[in-house]
């Protein structure tokens, strides 16, 4: 969602933030809202346990690397060194991040369940999916004009708010009792929507970016300042090229005497 929010021209700051900020929050709501479903279904939730084992999982992480990041090991900095080296680390968490729905598929397809699963199926989950997001997408929208906000803050409000985290779904999947039914299919449904929203959004991205009323201010301030660069260019070769007038002194004529 941050990244995708850069993309469009958006705060990336705020992007972030947000999205450290859902992520932690989700260890809380996300379990409230299953427990809260759970009662209406007459299934056994633990919700104590859930959100424990969530905190370990994706709020310790956090805590853990914000301290590294203000500590020093004698003259290794872990800023120093994260900053040095960010495509690289970027790289590999992305990569980390990918082996997640593998390793969701492949156990499903070794138990068996993915084959449970018709291509119809994946089809209705797509599409209504797809309809949630881009539900998400005009409510955040509307809610951010209504409140007047700034274009960049807006696009990453609106980017950030409407995408759903892939890693915090299977997180959630991870810890659900086996009596809730089986995880490794109800992950399909969670993947199958992580891939439509990133290419929804980043068709969206790029049409915000290209079609963003800062977009065109900048051009213009862009052909205004070469066309300035160019007229004072201009002038300057011109007044190069134009010598300088004589002085003369006016002197009396032979008629003036």
């Amino acid at each position: 969602g941050a990244v995708l929010a850069k993309q469009a021209g958006g705060n990336f700051a705020l992007a972030l933030l947000l999205t450290v900020g859902c992520n932690t929050l989700g260890v809380v709501t996300a379990p409230v809202l299953l427990n809260f479903f759970a009662e209406a279904g007459d299934v056994e939730f633990p919700l104590g346990t859930l959100i424990w084992k969530l905190a370990l999982t994706v709020f310790a992480p956090l805590v853990c690397g914000k301290l590294a990041q203000e500590i020093k090991f004698g003259e290794l900095e872990v800023k120093k060194v994260v900053a040095k080296n960010n495509k690289t680390i970027t790289m590999i968490s992305n990569g980390l991040l990918c082996m997640i729905p593998w390793m969701r598929v492949s156990n499903t397809v070794m138990e068996g369940t993915f084959a449970r699963a018709s291509m119809a199926d994946m089809l209705v989950v797509f599409v209504w999916t797809a309809f949630v997001h881009v539900l998400f997408l005009i409510m955040n929208f509307c809610g951010t004009r209504l409140l007047g906000m700034e274009e960049e803050l807006q696009k990453a409000v609106v980017m950030v708010g409407s995408s759903k985290t892939l890693p915090m779904a299977l997180s959630v999947l991870t810890f659900l009792p086996e009596e809730t039914g089986d995880t490794g299919l109800m992950g399909i449904p969670c993947i199958i929507a992580h891939l439509g929203q990133i290419v929804m959004d980043g068709f969206v991205a790029s049409y915000w970016k290209e079609h963003s009323s800062s977009g065109h201010t900048s051009n213009t301030q862009t052909e205004v300042s070469s066309f300035t660069e160019m007229n004072a260019s201009a002038v300057s070769n011109v007044n190069d090229k134009t010598p300088s007038e004589p002085m003369y002194e006016k002197t009396a004529g032979p008629n003036q005497a």
